[in-house]
């Protein structure tokens, strides 16, 4: 049965461009272990890849695009998958240091998946300098947004040293023959409208209705940006000014990590009343307030962070696909005490986010449908031919949190010993600041465009100072 994808999963596909590789992922340590041959390693966790691939569908589907994207895109199963070009083995030049590793990282996620095969890749890292091996897991954001991710893929980890037995395999008869070329595609589509003419009826209404809906959430952002200080702790599509930070970024991109103690995060933030996230966006805010000055950037106004929101239901974490909004929200950049700075974004987040996520959601999901597939490519193409994008900042920064496993996890019988995010670039932003809780450490994963963002090392060492001088002065 010809499976099409959701639109605005559709949309991540659609827009991808030259230096916007629409990717998302993990960057997995494991701890040595008993196998010390690096082959005999990787054939265990070839192998252990190989007998589940059942259990995730989408890794052996592979996309079918329309001619002059009239269609959605579909999903249809890879009569050549092989798993040789999805699970690839390196090693780095001795001595393997973290900037090597971290270099290796920014290539790999920088480079687009093949169109041809299905949209994901690991690549099984040898050659660090304290003898651990790595594994970078991306996928594309088209199949998968954070929370899905991490739901979905954990079917590859163990929640213990033994390694689980897979699920039987179970068949699945199709109900029609499917799809399997562009043509095929585009003559589907015809032939469905020409056995029921009344659907051109009922998506014109569709459209039409949700149209409405987005003509009037533009309306009142219109209206809320007229009168600027109505709500000040709303920042609008409108307000963020153009930085050295902003601007479609490149092919060549740079990945830097760091990391501090969850426990010691929890309770900063919660010693002043704030979350988890507003101790992210405080220590990210102050972090490219001095590198800002370092650049001698001067701020117009206030730095503002465009930030994904999960708006999913109770148990849909494990359901494929984007179920997410976004929310703009200031960064107060020019407040210089980070208490002061932090307690702004803590309020800021108490009042804004539950309006945010209840208004926005709907529109996020109902704006590509109301685009349509077309106009969408088409639009890409003419957004990166004219350069909008170093024009026309939606925010400053994308700053994205991604809930981490609840338990410790196992691959292959290797114990997992580290997991840091890797978040996507695209639009007018060259920086996301992805975190993710694994075990003791929040882990912070900095991706940005190679030439905006050549002090990214800089960054990563302010983010870590900040950091810890807020947990250090922590009210007892």
């Amino acid at each position: 049965m010809t499976k099409f994808l959701d639109p605005l999963d559709s949309a991540f596909l659609l827009l991808e461009t030259p230096g916007t590789a629409m990717n998302i992922g993990a960057v997995i340590e494991l701890d040595f272990g008993d196998v010390a041959d690096p082959r005999e390693r990787f054939e265990l966790i070839q192998g252990n890849i190989a007998a589940r691939l059942h259990e995730i569908p989408v890794f052996t589907q592979r996309v079918v695009r329309a001619p002059l994207d009239m269609t959605w895109p579909i999903l249809i199963h890879d009569e050549k998958f092989d798993l040789d070009r999805h699970v690839v083995r390196v090693a780095l030049p001795s001595p393997g240091s973290p900037d090597q590793f971290d270099t290796q990282i920014a290539e790999f996620f920088s480079r687009p998946l093949s169109p041809q095969r299905p949209l994901w890749q690991l690549l099984v890292i040898e050659g660090l300098e304290d003898g651990r091996a790595a594994l970078a897991l991306k996928v594309h954001h088209a199949l998968a947004d954070g929370v899905s991710g991490a739901e979905t893929f954990a079917s590859l980890f163990d929640i213990s040293p033994e390694v689980r037995v897979p699920e039987p395999l179970v068949d699945v008869d199709e109900d029609e023959p499917t799809v399997t070329t562009s043509l095929g595609l585009l003559r589907q589509g015809i032939g469905r409208v020409r056995q029921r003419p009344q659907l051109v009826v009922e998506n014109l209404r569709s459209w039409g209705s949700r149209l409405y809906e987005i003509l009037r959430a533009l309306t009142q952002v219109i209206a809320v940006h007229g009168r600027r200080h109505a709500t000040p702790d709303q920042p609008s599509i409108f307000e963020a000014r153009r930085t050295s930070l902003n601007g479609a970024a490149g092919i060549e991109k740079t990945y830097y990590r760091t990391r501090v103690p969850l426990a010691d995060v929890k309770l900063a933030a919660k010693a002043r009343g704030a979350s988890v996230t507003d101790f992210v966006m405080a220590t990210t805010s102050g972090a490219l307030r001095r590198l800002l000055e370092d650049r001698g950037d001067v701020l117009k106004r206030d730095l503002i962070a465009f930030v994904p929101i999960n708006v999913r239901g109770e148990g849909d974490t494990a359901k494929l696909g984007n179920q997410i909004s976004g929310m703009l929200v200031a960064l107060h950049t020019d407040v210089e005490d980070p208490e002061e700075r932090l307690r702004m974004i803590s309020s800021d987040a108490e009042k804004t986010l539950g309006e945010q996520r209840e208004h926005r959601a709907k529109i996020f999901q109902d704006l590509p449908r109301v685009l349509g597939p077309t106009l969408i490519s088409f639009g890409a193409r003419v957004i990166l031919a004219f350069g909008l994008f170093d024009h026309l900042p939606l925010a400053n920064l994308m700053i994205s949190s991604v809930p981490g496993p609840p338990v410790p996890l196992w691959l292959s019988g290797h114990r997992v010993a580290s997991a840091a995010p890797v978040g996507p670039l695209f639009g007018s932003f060259s920086l996301n600041v992805t975190v993710l809780g694994f075990e003791q450490y929040l882990e912070f994963g900095l991706f940005g465009c190679a030439d905006r963002m050549h002090d990214m090392a800089t960054l990563r060492d302010y983010m870590f100072e900040e950091a810890t001088a807020l947990i250090a002065s922590t009210p007892s």
